[in-house]
């Protein structure tokens, strides 16, 4: 039995944003307030909407087997027509910072979808856009940030149960990376994740580029990186929440001099390209 998922989005034409073509030590930039996205087919808009979509395929030697014949595990697996269920909506659903928190925040937009399944585990991962904001003068006196943002699905839900979990007030998706820091002096903007399994791992890539406020309106923007990080997913058990369901270790980069220069790679800055999940 394979599941195969899809994310629909509906976006409105009228943000304009940066974008950074190119790979390793090449980017062409805009407006500091706006978001970064790399020059590929795939094109980043305010997103209005951001859909999951689950349908199921059986697959038996003689082709599709229906749902009705399965073994009588009621799952997600078992969806047969394609159902959604919002899970990242702009300016409507509360993000909690990474490592905790109650409340949360409306977040502006979202990109980039991709889902992962590992030890029992769904977890759907999107960027998530905070907008800078200028004042009277048109300074910017708060730059834009960006995050990886997650939420997490026990497999063993059936739709019903899912689609009742994401109503729910407590349901909020939270921060993955946690990189922009509460003062504000320094702002995290992380593009283009990039997300798979191994076993009971889940292994998130993402560029990563710090932007740093030395006065007034005056913001430097640091150098892109890679940023790597993995997570060890445990088991869901009764009354735990979702929010604990992986455990994240330190965020590391896979390249430093050291391996660039092992593989002979005149580099100073390196993008991700980002793709979807694999599931």
């Amino acid at each position: 039995m394979l599941s195969r998922v899809a994310a629909a989005v509906k976006a409105p034409r009228t943000h304009n944003r940066r974008r950074v073509t190119g790979s390793c030590g090449r980017r062409r930039e805009g407006r500091e307030s706006e978001p970064q996205r790399t020059n590929m087919s795939r094109r980043v808009f305010n997103f209005a909407m951001l859909l999951l979509l689950v349908t199921t395929m059986c697959c038996a030697t003689c082709g599709a087997t229906p749902a009705k014949e399965n073994d009588g595990n009621s799952d997600l697996r078992s969806v047969q027509e394609l159902q959604w269920v919002d899970l990242f909506v702009p300016q409507t659903t509360p993000v909690l910072p990474e490592g905790g928190g109650t409340s949360g925040t409306k977040w502006n937009s979202f990109a980039a979808p991709s889902l992962v399944s590992a030890g029992g585990v769904i977890a759907a991962f999107a960027e998530g856009y905070v907008y800078g904001h200028y004042d009277t003068d048109d300074v910017l006196i708060k730059h834009f940030s960006s995050d990886v943002v997650a939420e997490y699905i026990d497999s063993s839900w059936d739709w019903s149960t899912l689609a009742g979990k994401v109503r729910e007030s407590t349901w909020k998706p939270h921060t993955v990376l946690g990189t922009t820091d509460g003062a504000n002096n320094r702002v995290g903007i992380l593009l283009n994740p990039t997300t798979t399994t191994k076993g009971n791992k889940v292994f998130l890539l993402a560029g990563s580029v710090d932007v740093h406020n030395e006065s007034r309106g005056n913001w430097k923007e640091g150098r892109f990186e890679l940023k790597l990080v993995v997570g060890e997913v445990t088991k869901p058990s009764a009354g735990e929440g979702p929010s604990g369901w992986i455990t994240w270790g330190e965020i590391k980069s896979p390249f430093n001099k050291t391996t660039l220069a092992a593989h002979k790679v005149n580099s100073t800055e390196c993008i991700a390209s980002g793709d979807s999940g694999v599931l």
